[in-house]
């Protein structure tokens, strides 16, 4: 048996990568399972989808929680985009570059006035948007999505080394 004794002692960042890799790892693993299965689902596609948003999202928190234990991550709740941008304004240095994955990032081409309208289109955060079939008025998200285990499988094992190689270097 475990117990939450084993990062009761831990520092709030800590937590965070205690459980960012936990759920990386179940992302990771579902993943090769599907990518080893006849039969994947949009569902099963959708959990790894989420494991790896809120992964992505703990890992985001902790790193700013370290740099600045009084910071309020918490307000930026599950946005990745928001978390991101604070993460790339609060670490700055080029060691700590990292191709934050599920951005909503568009080509340089694209006019501020296209992205406006490309907003809606986006109910909600990924790790909402892959834990929820359906939003909270019962309808079927907006927009059109896609999952493949095997090309997925390479980005699941990226976010591994980014994690690992930005909580070396975490002050």
């Amino acid at each position: 048996m475990v117990t939450d004794a084993e990062i009761r002692r831990l520092s709030v960042p800590e937590k965070m990568f205690s459980y960012a890799d936990s759920y990386l790892r179940g992302a990771l693993a579902l993943c090769e399972v599907l990518a080893q299965s006849v039969k994947c689902t949009w569902a099963d596609g959708s959990v790894v989808l989420m494991m790896s948003a809120h992964a992505t999202e703990l890992m985001l928190k902790g790193m700013l929680l370290k740099r600045m234990p009084a910071q309020d991550v918490w307000k930026l709740s599950h946005d990745l985009q928001k978390l991101s941008d604070e993460y790339r304004a609060q670490f700055p240095e080029s060691e700590f570059e990292w191709e934050v994955p599920f951005r909503k990032e568009y080509p340089s081409d694209v006019t501020a006035e296209e992205i406006a309208q490309l907003a809606p289109l986006r109910d909600a955060p990924p790790s909402i948007l892959f834990r929820y079939p359906v939003n909270t008025a019962g309808q079927d998200w907006r927009g059109l999505y896609g999952f493949e285990p095997n090309s997925f499988i390479p980005v699941l094992r990226r976010m591994n080394i980014d994690f690992d190689r930005l909580r070396s270097i975490a002050v």
